[in-house]
């Protein structure tokens, strides 16, 4: 089953430089086919032109967007912040009426470079390296909360709770909180209305605001409190700044690890034979994570132009949004040979990660807990397959995933 993909000629709302034949109508949240397999699903867009107008990806114009399936044209725009600026491509502010920016996400040169140098050795290989017996205690004590059983749901069990519980150590959050933050992430990713993903949003808002406040006035030794009390350039960052580093790293938290996970461990679960491989060659498993997040990959991010341009023979003008959708960059033929395989052995320049400036800065993270899951669960439970007669339910959005993952083993 694929993707309903539809060429319209939707005159009535089309912008008058959109030509007819570009536009496609692709709803990358409600697809009956994304249900089964987004990658299946999205796999068609390839085959028509690599750059098309969707009426139904709304942007904060109240008009569709361009779609870019072509890796190598994501890569173009994603190294180009001058003429794509990733300002408010995100956009939760915007629900709940605020102004402030992700940051860094959301800010464009020059001051992109500031707050990325300032952040970023909070990230580096040897920030991570310091956290890495927590991730591992975290990973293991979920698994022990079912391995003895011989079965799990794994997203509700194992791949929600384990990366957001990281997160919320690392921003210094109460771990009892888990079950309302993985409700928030939920909601403001899949949410299905604006409504409730506006409420999401605001609670959110108001939750981190607090939290900010009550750092300030004690800190601790955890990341919030790094970023309210740490001086830049002679000053100490303001709330709205604060706000939107935080926002950053609890939403960057919330789903795509959890997203990996799913895809990673459903993969295993069906495929006995690269399950075998990586049991016997556990060397391989950092290789098998980069093929995993190229195969895998599941963002979706934005960018708006900033000036009238052809891009590749389209003509796109200021204001435009571009929406990219990693799920088909991912998939790519012209970047992949045989792209809907997985090959541990594939050399990778994947975007799973973003590309450019805005390369992410919870890569280093996100890599050693997909590392860690693999070898504890591998080790561990060696036989697990899906549950015979349950149903395994994948999504689109924001975040694309996997939804209900039933596994079982011989305990």
């Amino acid at each position: 089953m694929h993707m309903t993909v539809i060429d319209s000629a939707i005159t009535d709302t089309l912008p008058s430089h959109i030509p007819s034949n570009l536009v496609k109508a692709v709803d990358y949240n409600n697809d009956p086919a994304l249900k089964i397999d987004p990658y299946l699903a999205l796999a068609p867009l390839h085959d028509g032109p690599p750059i098309f107008w969707n009426p139904l990806n709304i942007r904060h114009n109240g008009l569709g967007t361009w779609d870019v399936p072509r890796a190598s044209y994501m890569r173009e725009i994603l190294a180009d912040q001058a003429t794509f600026s990733s300002k408010n491509c995100a956009g939760f502010s915007a629900l709940i009426g605020e102004s402030w920016l992700m940051t860094p996400l959301e800010i464009d040169p020059p001051d992109h470079g500031f707050y990325r140098n300032f952040l970023n050795p909070l990230f580096s290989p040897v920030a991570v390296k310091k956290m890495d017996e927590r991730i591992q205690k975290r990973a293991q004590d979920l698994i022990d909360g079912f391995k003895d059983r011989g079965h799990c749901e794994f997203i509700t069990e194992f791949a929600r709770p384990f990366p957001i519980a990281i997160i919320m150590q690392l921003l210094g959050l109460p771990i009892e909180e888990l079950d309302i933050f993985i409700d928030w992430g939920q909601r403001l990713l899949h949410g299905e209305s604006l409504e409730v993903k506006a409420q999401a949003a605001n609670e959110i808002h108001i939750y981190l605001k607090d939290r900010i406040a009550e750092k300030r006035r004690n800190p601790q030794d955890d990341f919030i409190s790094y970023i309210c009390k740490t001086e830049v350039d002679g000053r100490r960052l303001n709330d709205d700044e604060c706000m939107g580093i935080c926002y950053l790293m609890f939403v960057g938290g919330l789903d795509t690890v959890a997203s990996s996970l799913g895809f990673q461990f459903h993969h295993l679960a069906s495929h006995p034979e690269h399950r075998k491989y990586l049991i016997e060659n556990p060397k391989k498993i950092p290789a098998a994570v980069e093929e995993y997040l190229r195969r895998f990959s599941s963002v979706m991010t934005a960018r708006q132009v900033t000036t009238d341009i052809d891009f590749h023979g389209v003509t796109m003008k200021a204001g435009d949004w571009i929406t990219l959708v990693q799920a088909s960059t991912s998939i790519d033929p012209l970047e992949y040979e045989n792209p809907m395989e997985v090959d541990f052995e594939r050399r990778h320049r994947h975007l799973a990660f973003s590309f450019g400036p805005h390369f992410c800065l919870g890569s280093h993270i996100g890599r050693r807990e997909l590392n860690v899951a693999l070898e504890k669960i591998l080790v561990q439970l060696p036989n697990l397959r899906i549950k015979p007669d349950s149903s395994v339910i994948t999504h689109g959005g924001a975040v694309f995933g996997v939804a209900h993952l039933e596994l079982e083993w011989d305990s």
